[in-house]
């Protein structure tokens, strides 16, 4: 999912066309005759400028910001979840004291409240201009479609990520799926020989599944599947890639720093998670045949190849745990 607390004027993502939100605000600036026109968005406490417009006299730039302690129009706004329109603050009790007014030469302030395609609050888009203004009902107008607008590019945001994430993700586990562990294992190569880091590949295989799914039925068997993830989840770091890639086949793709010996670490990881996993199953009636395979090989530098190479020595040494228990 979408992170709402992920600076979006300093993110990676080429869903919106911010070049499109950097004219609307330069648009509205020069309808409503104001020194500023803004798309502002709060994110960790703080209101963070996305865009801001152009025009000489304006005193906002992208990248501004300001804390929530801040008694602010845009503060206002998010508080209320509803437009504000001042006409001149200096007549407002509310604001005539505001060191915004006093101190800011703020004088007029038209804002709407920008949301989430969950409801979410995303922040706000507002005209503020250093002169009174009577902005006619017509360019309110205006300004609300303006909003739905950009209301309409966060929802486009969103249903692109959770498309792209149908596209990665295992619908049963919730895991990544072949296709998710090629996209991000293909990066992971990359970032590793640029560190010279080692990358460390765990193939693992639940043993005996199709007996499983042929005594007992394919709900036990998709159990058996849930745990292991749950168990890899569980048992792997933040940082690895964790990955469904058949109907009971798992890699583990992680990465070393240091000069540790990783074959150790990773026949710990595995130790722990057959231990967890076996724990895990008896749970629930399996009739005692349910067991992991899993092989693992690292690779440093000089060895990293192709995903699908390194994979594939994963894989027989899987292979040969599984016949060892033959």
């Amino acid at each position: 999912m979408i992170d709402n607390q992920a600076c979006l004027s300093r993110s990676q993502q080429n869903i919106i066309d911010l070049d499109k939100w950097q004219q609307t605000v330069d648009l509205i600036a020069e309808l409503f005759d104001s020194a500023c026109g803004t798309i502002v968005q709060l994110r960790q406490n703080e209101f963070n400028v996305v865009v801001a417009s152009q025009n000489e006299d304006n005193f906002l730039s992208r990248d501004d910001s300001w804390p929530w302690d801040v008694n602010s129009f845009c503060r206002h706004i998010i508080e209320t979840k509803q437009g504000v329109n001042i006409q001149d603050a200096e007549l407002d009790s509310y604001w005539t004291s505001s060191p915004l007014v006093v101190e800011g030469k703020i004088r007029s302030y038209c804002g709407l409240p920008i949301f989430w395609p969950g409801g979410e609050l995303f922040g706000t888009i507002c005209i503020i201009d250093t002169k009174e203004t009577k902005n006619s009902s017509a360019l309110l107008k205006v300004l609300a479609q303006f909003c739905r607008l950009i209301t309409a590019d966060l929802q486009m945001l969103r249903d692109c990520q959770e498309i792209r994430e149908l596209a990665l993700t295992d619908e049963l586990t919730g895991l990544h799926n072949r296709r998710g562990l090629s996209f991000l294992g293909d990066q992971r190569i990359k970032d590793a020989r640029r560190a010279r880091q080692t990358i460390g590949l765990v193939y693992l295989d639940i043993d005996n599944l199709k007996k499983i799914n042929d005594k007992q039925g394919h709900q036990v068997g998709d159990q058996c599947i849930i745990t292991l993830a749950n168990v890899l989840n569980e048992n792997g770091r933040e940082s690895d890639i964790i990955a469904r890639i058949g109907g009971d086949e798992f890699i583990i793709m992680t990465s070393f720093n240091d000069e540790c010996i990783h074959d150790a670490q990773l026949n710990v990881l595995c130790s722990r998670i057959l231990a967890c996993y076996n724990f895990a199953a008896s749970a629930f009636d399996v009739g005692g045949i349910t067991s992991i395979s899993y092989g693992y090989q690292t690779f440093n530098n000089e060895r990293i190849t192709v995903l699908e190479d390194m994979i594939e020595q994963a894989d027989q040494l899987m292979y040969r745990n599984k016949r060892s228990k033959r």
